[in-house]
């Protein structure tokens, strides 16, 4: 009885974990059609991003006297008035230095956002209508100010799979094929979490965990040495980047505490493929949180 609970415990934890990371790619979808109908005057990605009964309204500040100054509401029809017009004055951009979204929590209907781009920074509240998230409410305050913003970095890190240990001499043995199904397996479970890079050290056992996942994403495997790994460099390098690290039973929690400061996790015993931590940083806070995915 005791493990059929587990079992059921260990799906509803990869369950929720998948919805949330499909939750969190819809509302990062609706945030850049957001910045991109403002930018390039589009409305046509505009609808696809508010509702109409949209209450959005901002603070700018003065340059004069420094304090931030009410600014006028904006409806769904305003907004598209004011998109319309850049479009016909030809003020359109293409920014991409001054743009990061973040999805700061996520309800069962509501979820709450934070979008930074030229104009400043706005915080945004989305609700779910017939599977599509959608913005509802947005404060914002402007102009931009470099020095108010840091992006979220998000970290998956994972073991390698099982290993062939027919040999005990050799050091750098491939997967069994009971490896490579879970190598794929890891594939399937972040499908729905979009990888900026993927890192792996150098072994055959973890490129071999790493590359599934590495071609989902269309993305080339990066080797780190964890044993010369800066992680306070690694941070700057990877900042606002969502990122998997393939790593041993040693190095992946030891790499998972430095990233959080803390030595919070134990190294992983030997008979353990299946741990999956995942770290956040932003920039108020550092979360971890591990799963078991067998």
């Amino acid at each position: 009885m005791k493990s059929i609970f587990s079992a059921l415990l260990l799906m509803l934890s990869i369950t929720v974990f998948a919805q949330n990371s499909s939750d969190q790619v819809q509302i990062e979808n609706t945030l850049n059609n957001y910045i991109d109908a403002f930018y390039k005057g589009d409305t046509t990605k505009l609808k696809l991003a508010i509702k109409p009964r949209l209450n959005k309204f901002g603070y700018w500040k003065n340059k004069e006297s420094g304090n931030y100054e009410y600014y006028a509401h904006m409806s769904y029809d305003k907004a598209m008035q004011f998109v319309q017009k850049m479009n016909d004055e030809g003020k359109t951009r293409d920014e991409k230095i001054i743009r990061n979204v973040e999805v700061l929590d996520i309800g069962n209907h509501i979820a709450s956002a934070k979008v930074t781009a030229t104009w400043g920074i706005d915080y945004v509240q989305l609700s779910k209508d017939n599977g599509q998230w959608m913005i509802e409410q947005v404060i914002w305050e402007g102009p931009y100010e470099k020095e108010a913003t840091k992006k979220t970095s998000t970290y998956y890190l994972i073991r390698h799979a099982e290993k062939d240990q027919s040999d005990k001499l050799n050091r750098n043995p491939h997967l069994t094929d009971v490896g490579k199904v879970r190598a794929e397996n890891w594939a399937n479970i972040l499908k729905d979490v979009k990888f900026d890079m993927v890192y792996s050290t150098d072994y055959h056992r973890t490129k071999e965990t790493a590359m599934p996942t590495a071609n989902a994403n269309g993305v080339e495997l990066t080797f780190y040495d964890p044993r010369n790994m800066n992680v306070e460099s690694f941070k700057k390098d990877t900042n606002g980047k969502t990122v998997l690290i393939v790593g041993h039973s040693n190095t992946t929690p030891m790499f998972t505490n430095g990233l959080i400061g803390e030595k919070k996790y134990k190294m992983i015993e030997e008979s353990n493929n299946s741990n999956l931590y995942i770290v956040t940083i932003s920039k108020d806070s550092k979360t971890s949180t591990l799963l078991k995915v067998d």
